[in-house]
């Protein structure tokens, strides 16, 4: 996709306020187009640059000339990655670095360089020292590169950030706590949420079951980490208790065939629809027709963790009872009896508890879902969203001005 809905989302957000705002893809990665809004794309026309190169080194070095030629038209011989080994270092001896590059071709100086990802952070400090951008340094923690990253390559992973970047994001409490124990300044980062627009997703009274069938909705990646087939070992116990559900499951994903197998392995073909990969508008339309939103997060054998998945903002924000895990960042937006009700993560019994707790206070589903709405209102509307992020902006380039030798406060003379 070109970017994440919810990084389009606030590139757009910002652009309404009157700022210019570019969004680069470094990772070789073919865009398959747009998943946001069509007005958020309407507002991101020429905004984005992909990088993109060769899978195999001959290929690259083939393509190598042309590539150096155009970024040396608009930038200048001198600008080339390939007089700077020492700064490049693996990008320069497998030729990425050029490849990057040429996505800078047109304008390189900004106030701030937000990697919206921490992986991203060492590609574009390299480019920074390297001349192609200008900017102060604004590193994002989402999920994968706090949890996953970590494990693989050990909590030293980030330390050559620590000092570089001007200022830190993370999307939850709980990764802001985890970049802490890592190494991070605690009075470098600060929490800033994935946000949504609201205007998409009015509130409206939650569906009465009235003795009828449930209507069950879960959203995500068909991957262990989305804890779709606890959700239907959770439903399967239900089912076997007298219960009358039904489960919609929209996603794709390697886990798709095995989860099929599951559910008729359990005789729930007739009460499980997948419904695959869709776009925006109709997981809203969904989600709209649904009495209960299940989310079942968990730990990934990698380490995986959520944060607090954008899906239960929108079931939140539209009025649809929501049951979630305890993992991750998630516990931040749903609240036992509050907001939600929460179950053990991998835990298809506890999970089938929660839902039943759910199902029981059902006369109760107006209140919690009304104050579900201003959880998510409060802390994850994009305009809220927006004001953090744009304080951050403003503390990252005054950490920059303090650091100017022409701004700097003199030292005090030694006692």
């Amino acid at each position: 996709m070109l970017s994440e809905p919810f990084i389009a989302l606030s590139a757009a957000s910002l652009i309404e306020r009157g700022h210019d705002v570019d969004v680069f893809g470094l990772s070789n990665v073919t865009p398959t187009g747009f998943s946001s809004d069509a007005n958020v794309q309407a507002r991101l026309q020429k905004r984005f640059q992909n990088a993109t190169w060769p899978e195999s080194l001959g290929d690259r070095v083939k393509a190598m000339p042309a590539a150096a030629a155009a970024l040396a038209k608009q930038r200048g011989v001198a600008s080339l990655p390939l007089w700077k080994p020492l700064t490049y270092r693996r990008g320069w001896s497998d030729l990425t670095a050029l490849y990057q590059a040429q996505v800078f071709a047109r304008r390189g100086s900004y106030d701030i360089l937000h990697c919206q990802f921490a992986t991203l952070a060492e590609y574009v400090l390299k480019h920074r020292d390297a001349g192609l951008l200008k900017g102060r340094l604004v590193v994002h923690f989402r999920g994968y590169d706090i949890s996953e990253v970590v494990q693989s390559f050990g909590p030293t992973v980030y330390d050559y950030l620590w000092t570089r970047a001007d200022r830190f994001v993370a999307n939850c409490a709980f990764f802001k706590e985890r970049a802490i124990g890592l190494g991070c300044p605690a009075d470098k980062i600060d929490v800033v949420g994935s946000g949504i627009d609201l205007q998409g997703f009015p509130y409206r009274l939650p569906l009465t079951v009235g003795g009828g069938q449930v209507r069950c909705l879960t959203v995500g990646r068909l991957t262990p980490r989305k804890g779709i087939h606890r959700v239907i070992e959770a439903l399967h116990h239900l089912v076997a208790e007298g219960r009358n559900l039904r489960l919609d499951i929209v996603g794709e994903g390697e886990q798709r065939e095995e989860l099929e197998s599951q559910v008729r392995e359990y005789g729930l073909e007739d009460r499980v629809r997948f419904l695959g990969a869709r776009p925006h508008s109709d997981i809203r339309a969904l989600l709209e027709k649904s009495h209960i939103f299940i989310a079942a997060s968990m730990t990934s054998a990698t380490g995986g963790t959520d944060a607090p998945v954008n899906t239960i903002k929108e079931a939140m924000a539209i009025g649809v009872p929501t049951c979630a895990t305890r993992h991750g960042g998630i516990p931040e937006l749903v609240e036992e009896g509050v907001t939600g009700v929460l179950a053990r993560e991998d835990n298809p019994v506890d999970l089938a508890a929660a839902l039943q707790r759910l199902l029981a206070a059902e006369v109760a589903w107006p209140a919690l879902t009304q104050r579900a709405r201003r959880r998510v209102e409060k802390s994850y509307g994009i305009e809220v969203v927006t004001d953090r992020l744009l304080a951050v902006y403003a503390q990252a380039l005054a950490a920059g001005e303090r650091q100017r030798p022409d701004t700097a406060v003199p030292a005090a003379p030694p006692v």
